[in-house]
């Protein structure tokens, strides 16, 4: 979303009057009036399997649902209401009686809205680096 960012004039001859505040547009984002729609370029496959989260700066561990994945990012259901741009070490257990390795990825908090009354926060993430 576009936003404003002040800056006063250093030019003399504006000191010696007013001090005037301009405002410029720094372009970027989304405009408010367009409808929220599709937020990841990527393609997202659904997914529901459990996760284990731990606040890389506190070393809060929390358990979660996944919703879905993609290369850019995870999303998934908790109880937990994180900050924005908090980072997460999350762990993607593999369903029961699946072979694959648990998927771990350092992931950086990007949204968080809640999903009715008590049934938790949606908390959607980037992937800053995949561990396994």
């Amino acid at each position: 979303m576009p936003f404003a960012k002040a800056y006063q004039q250093q030019n003399r001859s504006e000191t010696r009057r007013a001090h005037h505040v301009h405002l410029r547009v720094i372009n970027g984002g989304r405009h408010i009036s367009e409808p929220r729609g599709e937020m990841r370029c990527s393609r997202r496959i659904p997914m529901e399997c459990y996760v284990k989260v731990r606040m890389v700066e506190s070393g809060e561990v929390f358990y979660a649902m996944s919703k879905d994945l993609s290369v850019d990012g995870v999303a998934f259901i908790a109880q937990y209401v994180p900050r924005y741009g908090e980072l997460m070490e999350i762990q993607l257990q593999s369903p029961l009686g699946s072979s694959f390795k648990p998927f771990k990825a350092l992931v950086q908090v990007r949204r968080c809205c809640q999903i009715g009354d008590n049934k938790g926060y949606e908390i959607g993430t980037a992937i800053i680096k995949v561990r396994q």
